[in-house]
Protein backbone atom coordinates (compact mmCIF):
# COMPACT_ATOMS: atom_id res chain seq x y z
CA UNK A 1 0.00 0.00 0.00
CA UNK A 2 2.89 2.36 0.78
CA UNK A 3 4.46 1.76 -2.64
CA UNK A 4 1.12 2.26 -4.36
CA UNK A 5 0.77 5.58 -2.51
CA UNK A 6 4.26 6.61 -3.64
CA UNK A 7 3.40 5.63 -7.23
CA UNK A 8 0.32 7.86 -7.13
CA UNK A 9 2.32 10.72 -5.60
CA UNK A 10 4.99 10.40 -8.28
CA UNK A 11 2.39 10.53 -11.03
CA UNK A 12 0.71 13.55 -9.48
CA UNK A 13 4.06 15.33 -9.22
CA UNK A 14 4.81 14.71 -12.88
CA UNK A 15 1.37 16.01 -13.82
CA UNK A 16 1.94 19.15 -11.77
CA UNK A 17 5.34 19.72 -13.36
CA UNK A 18 3.88 19.31 -16.85
CA UNK A 19 1.18 21.84 -16.08
CA UNK A 20 3.80 24.29 -14.85
CA UNK A 21 6.03 24.12 -17.93
CA UNK A 22 3.70 23.23 -20.81
CA UNK A 23 2.25 25.85 -23.19
CA UNK A 24 -1.15 27.19 -22.25
CA UNK A 25 -4.21 27.51 -24.47
CA UNK A 26 -3.76 30.94 -25.96
CA UNK A 27 -6.07 33.66 -27.18
CA UNK A 28 -7.17 33.66 -30.81
CA UNK A 29 -8.04 36.40 -33.28
CA UNK A 30 -11.81 36.18 -32.84
CA UNK A 31 -14.65 38.61 -32.32
CA UNK A 32 -15.87 39.27 -28.78
CA UNK A 33 -19.29 37.65 -28.57
CA UNK A 34 -21.91 38.93 -26.12
CA UNK A 35 -25.19 37.43 -24.96
CA UNK A 36 -27.66 38.34 -22.24
CA UNK A 37 -28.26 35.88 -19.40
CA UNK A 38 -30.37 36.75 -16.39
CA UNK A 39 -30.44 40.40 -17.43
CA UNK A 40 -26.61 40.65 -17.55
CA UNK A 41 -24.24 41.03 -20.48
CA UNK A 42 -22.05 37.93 -20.74
CA UNK A 43 -18.86 37.87 -22.81
CA UNK A 44 -17.70 34.58 -24.37
CA UNK A 45 -20.48 32.38 -22.98
CA UNK A 46 -18.76 29.27 -24.36
CA UNK A 47 -15.55 30.03 -22.45
CA UNK A 48 -13.38 29.69 -25.55
CA UNK A 49 -11.02 32.52 -24.58
CA UNK A 50 -8.14 31.96 -22.14
CA UNK A 51 -8.43 33.44 -18.67
CA UNK A 52 -5.85 35.67 -16.99
CA UNK A 53 -4.37 34.19 -13.83
CA UNK A 54 -5.31 36.13 -10.72
CA UNK A 55 -7.98 38.41 -12.22
CA UNK A 56 -10.08 35.86 -14.07
CA UNK A 57 -10.41 38.27 -17.02
CA UNK A 58 -10.90 36.67 -20.43
CA UNK A 59 -8.29 37.64 -23.02
CA UNK A 60 -8.82 38.48 -26.69
CA UNK A 61 -6.31 39.50 -29.38
CA UNK A 62 -5.71 42.29 -31.86
CA UNK A 63 -2.76 43.00 -34.13
CA UNK A 64 -1.30 46.43 -34.91
CA UNK A 65 0.17 45.52 -38.26
CA UNK A 66 -2.70 43.73 -39.94
CA UNK A 67 -3.04 44.81 -43.55
CA UNK A 68 -6.14 47.07 -43.27
CA UNK A 69 -4.97 48.90 -40.14
CA UNK A 70 -1.36 49.52 -41.11
CA UNK A 71 1.47 49.41 -38.59
CA UNK A 72 -0.32 51.14 -35.72
CA UNK A 73 -4.02 50.38 -36.17
CA UNK A 74 -6.57 47.59 -36.34
CA UNK A 75 -10.32 47.07 -36.18
CA UNK A 76 -9.98 43.63 -34.59
CA UNK A 77 -11.32 42.13 -32.50
CA UNK A 78 -14.87 43.03 -33.47
CA UNK A 79 -18.03 42.65 -31.41
CA UNK A 80 -20.76 40.13 -32.12
CA UNK A 81 -24.18 39.37 -30.64
CA UNK A 82 -26.49 36.71 -32.16
CA UNK A 83 -29.90 37.69 -33.49
CA UNK A 84 -32.47 37.91 -30.73
CA UNK A 85 -29.95 38.91 -28.06
CA UNK A 86 -31.24 42.47 -27.67
CA UNK A 87 -34.30 44.54 -28.49
CA UNK A 88 -34.08 46.29 -31.84
CA UNK A 89 -32.54 49.76 -31.55
CA UNK A 90 -30.76 49.25 -28.22
CA UNK A 91 -27.11 50.28 -28.06
CA UNK A 92 -24.04 48.31 -27.05
CA UNK A 93 -21.23 50.37 -25.51
CA UNK A 94 -17.76 49.75 -24.12
CA UNK A 95 -16.30 51.10 -20.89
CA UNK A 96 -12.50 51.33 -20.65
CA UNK A 97 -11.06 50.45 -17.24
CA UNK A 98 -7.71 51.04 -15.58
CA UNK A 99 -4.39 51.75 -17.26
CA UNK A 100 -2.55 50.53 -20.35
CA UNK A 101 -0.04 47.73 -19.79
CA UNK A 102 3.04 46.86 -21.85
CA UNK A 103 4.97 43.62 -22.43
CA UNK A 104 8.69 44.23 -22.98
CA UNK A 105 9.54 40.63 -23.84
CA UNK A 106 10.06 39.61 -20.22
CA UNK A 107 7.23 40.93 -18.08
CA UNK A 108 4.02 42.97 -18.05
CA UNK A 109 4.10 46.44 -16.50
CA UNK A 110 2.39 49.82 -16.87
CA UNK A 111 3.00 51.23 -20.36
CA UNK A 112 5.72 53.88 -20.77
CA UNK A 113 4.54 57.46 -20.32
CA UNK A 114 3.54 59.28 -23.48
CA UNK A 115 2.08 56.18 -25.13
CA UNK A 116 -1.68 55.87 -25.51
CA UNK A 117 -4.13 53.42 -27.01
CA UNK A 118 -6.88 55.21 -28.91
CA UNK A 119 -10.31 53.62 -29.32
CA UNK A 120 -12.59 55.32 -31.85
CA UNK A 121 -16.23 54.44 -31.40
CA UNK A 122 -18.84 54.08 -34.14
CA UNK A 123 -19.69 57.81 -33.91
CA UNK A 124 -16.08 58.98 -34.13
CA UNK A 125 -15.64 59.79 -30.42
CA UNK A 126 -12.24 58.79 -29.02
CA UNK A 127 -11.17 57.08 -25.80
CA UNK A 128 -7.51 57.39 -24.74
CA UNK A 129 -5.97 54.73 -22.48
CA UNK A 130 -2.49 55.33 -21.08
CA UNK A 131 -0.39 54.84 -17.96
CA UNK A 132 -2.55 57.55 -16.36
CA UNK A 133 -5.85 55.76 -16.98
CA UNK A 134 -8.72 56.22 -19.43
CA UNK A 135 -9.95 59.56 -20.78
CA UNK A 136 -13.52 59.68 -22.12
CA UNK A 137 -13.85 56.00 -21.14
CA UNK A 138 -17.30 55.26 -22.66
CA UNK A 139 -17.96 54.71 -26.37
CA UNK A 140 -20.66 53.34 -28.67
CA UNK A 141 -19.94 50.02 -30.37
CA UNK A 142 -23.13 49.94 -32.45
CA UNK A 143 -26.91 50.02 -32.45
CA UNK A 144 -28.76 46.72 -32.43
CA UNK A 145 -30.22 45.72 -35.80
CA UNK A 146 -33.84 44.86 -36.50
CA UNK A 147 -33.18 41.18 -35.73
CA UNK A 148 -31.80 41.98 -32.29
CA UNK A 149 -28.16 41.28 -33.13
CA UNK A 150 -24.88 43.14 -33.63
CA UNK A 151 -21.75 42.63 -35.70
CA UNK A 152 -19.52 45.69 -35.51
CA UNK A 153 -15.86 46.67 -35.69
CA UNK A 154 -14.45 49.82 -34.16
CA UNK A 155 -10.93 51.22 -34.58
CA UNK A 156 -8.00 50.74 -32.19
CA UNK A 157 -4.65 52.47 -32.68
CA UNK A 158 -1.44 52.96 -30.74
CA UNK A 159 0.80 56.05 -30.58
CA UNK A 160 3.11 56.40 -33.60
CA UNK A 161 6.21 56.59 -31.41
CA UNK A 162 6.15 53.39 -29.40
CA UNK A 163 8.38 50.47 -28.50
CA UNK A 164 7.86 47.07 -30.05
CA UNK A 165 5.97 44.78 -27.70
CA UNK A 166 2.44 43.95 -26.66
CA UNK A 167 -0.17 46.26 -25.19
CA UNK A 168 -3.02 45.29 -22.88
CA UNK A 169 -6.25 47.19 -22.13
CA UNK A 170 -9.21 46.27 -19.95
CA UNK A 171 -12.86 46.86 -20.84
CA UNK A 172 -16.38 45.91 -19.90
CA UNK A 173 -19.52 45.97 -22.04
CA UNK A 174 -22.42 48.18 -21.07
CA UNK A 175 -25.70 49.16 -22.75
CA UNK A 176 -28.08 52.02 -23.44
CA UNK A 177 -31.66 52.25 -24.64
CA UNK A 178 -32.56 53.12 -28.24
CA UNK A 179 -32.05 56.82 -27.52
CA UNK A 180 -28.66 56.29 -25.90
CA UNK A 181 -30.02 57.02 -22.43
CA UNK A 182 -29.47 55.48 -19.00
CA UNK A 183 -30.34 53.45 -17.02
CA UNK A 184 -28.73 50.58 -18.87
CA UNK A 185 -31.17 47.91 -20.07
CA UNK A 186 -28.74 45.21 -18.85
CA UNK A 187 -26.16 44.78 -16.12
CA UNK A 188 -22.61 45.44 -17.29
CA UNK A 189 -20.43 42.51 -18.30
CA UNK A 190 -17.52 41.29 -16.24
CA UNK A 191 -14.24 42.95 -17.25
CA UNK A 192 -12.25 41.42 -20.11
CA UNK A 193 -8.94 42.30 -21.74
CA UNK A 194 -7.65 42.84 -25.26
CA UNK A 195 -3.96 42.24 -25.96
CA UNK A 196 -2.55 43.98 -29.05
CA UNK A 197 0.60 42.90 -30.87
CA UNK A 198 2.93 45.69 -31.98
CA UNK A 199 5.76 44.27 -34.06
CA UNK A 200 6.40 40.98 -32.25
CA UNK A 201 6.66 37.63 -33.98
CA UNK A 202 3.69 35.34 -33.55
CA UNK A 203 5.62 33.19 -31.09
CA UNK A 204 6.81 36.16 -29.04
CA UNK A 205 3.31 37.62 -28.88
CA UNK A 206 1.80 34.32 -27.78
CA UNK A 207 4.47 34.16 -25.07
CA UNK A 208 3.10 37.45 -23.72
CA UNK A 209 -0.40 35.93 -23.58
CA UNK A 210 0.94 32.81 -21.90
CA UNK A 211 2.54 35.00 -19.24
CA UNK A 212 -0.91 36.40 -18.43
CA UNK A 213 -2.51 32.98 -18.31
CA UNK A 214 0.19 31.03 -16.45
CA UNK A 215 1.07 31.63 -12.82
CA UNK A 216 4.80 32.16 -12.31
CA UNK A 217 5.93 29.60 -9.71
CA UNK A 218 8.01 30.91 -6.84
CA UNK A 219 11.57 29.50 -6.63
CA UNK A 220 10.67 27.62 -3.47
CA UNK A 221 7.82 25.94 -5.33
CA UNK A 222 10.24 24.53 -7.88
CA UNK A 223 12.58 23.45 -5.08
CA UNK A 224 9.84 21.60 -3.22
CA UNK A 225 8.62 19.92 -6.39
CA UNK A 226 12.10 18.77 -7.39
CA UNK A 227 12.74 17.47 -3.88
CA UNK A 228 9.50 15.53 -4.03
CA UNK A 229 10.41 14.07 -7.41
CA UNK A 230 13.80 13.02 -6.07
CA UNK A 231 12.19 11.28 -3.08
CA UNK A 232 9.68 9.52 -5.31
CA UNK A 233 12.50 8.39 -7.59
CA UNK A 234 14.45 7.00 -4.66
CA UNK A 235 11.41 5.09 -3.41
CA UNK A 236 10.79 3.69 -6.89
CA UNK A 237 14.39 2.44 -7.09
CA UNK A 238 14.07 0.91 -3.60
CA UNK A 239 10.91 -0.86 -4.65
CA UNK A 240 12.68 -2.29 -7.70
CA UNK A 241 15.52 -3.57 -5.54
CA UNK A 242 13.12 -5.31 -3.14
CA UNK A 243 11.00 -6.89 -5.87
CA UNK A 244 14.12 -7.84 -7.86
Amino acid sequence: MMFRSMHVTFGAALTTLAMMISPQVLAQHADIEAVVIGGKLIVDEENAAPVAFGTGYKIFEGDFGDLPGGLTGTDDPGFLAPSGTFLSGEQLWYHALGTLSFWNGTSWAVAPSGIALTVEDILGSETLISSLGATNPYGVIDQVDSAGGIHAHIDFSISNVNPVGAYLATFELTSRDASGNLPSPYLDSDPFQIAFNRGLSHEAFEASISALVSPVPEPQTYAMLLAGLALCGAMARRRKEITG
